[in-house]
């Protein structure tokens, strides 16, 4: 396991969260793919807008959020470089309810808070390094620091390789003591009990 300094994304780190995307080849490997991760984030900022065509709109979107914090997660850094990130976000019930047309997610229940990992990028030559789960076990600390009661990934049973699912293996979450909450078809909802 590589170890890595894991920071919470903060409107400090803006810039850097931003390089690394322009700097880490991800999804489809395209350059005008790079997604920046803006589809995952709190819903107030979509009331602006839900999607972005294009990758210049992306980045530009994606700088603004993070610094007015509605793009949340954690940034792993190794010898002071960015090499990870994990999009873990709260207050996201917009992103929920897409997903449930994909996932069984339960509908809300506001005595219960779930903290959410939605999306990792981790560099390509860092990959397979423990990385993730670094990142998934600071979550978990965090979000029990912070009151949850559970915290929830949304996965993709038959997983392939890290570059075209950016969810994370099934066995990643079992590692990090999560286990199979809901499942459906080839998605499950895995939940971590935080009490």
């Amino acid at each position: 396991m590589v170890p890595v300094d894991i920071k919470k994304l903060t409107p400090a780190l803006a810039e850097e969260y931003i390089h690394f995307f322009d700097t880490t080849p991800h999804d489809t490997g395209k350059d005008e793919h790079k997604c920046y991760c803006v589809t995952w984030r709190s819903d107030d900022s979509y009331e602006e807008a839900h999607w972005f065509s294009s990758r210049e709109e992306r980045k530009e979107h994606a700088l603004k959020y993070v610094k007015n914090g509605s793009i949340q997660g954690y940034l792993a850094y190794h010898d002071d470089t960015v090499v990870g990130w994990c999009n873990a976000n709260a207050n996201c019930r917009h992103c929920i309810h897409y997903l449930q047309s994909f996932f069984p997610i339960e509908e809300p229940d506001e005595n219960i808070k779930i903290q959410s990992i939605f999306c990792f990028v981790i560099a390509p030559d860092m990959q397979r390094k423990g990385i993730a789960t670094q990142l998934v076990e600071r979550v978990c600390k965090d979000a029990a620091d912070d009151g949850f009661d559970f915290v929830e990934a949304y996965v993709n049973k038959n997983f392939t390789d890290t570059a075209s699912d950016f969810r994370g293996p099934m066995e990643l979450y079992k590692k990090c003591g999560f286990s199979v909450f809901a499942e459906q078809d080839d998605r499950a909802v895995m939940r971590k009990s935080l009490k």
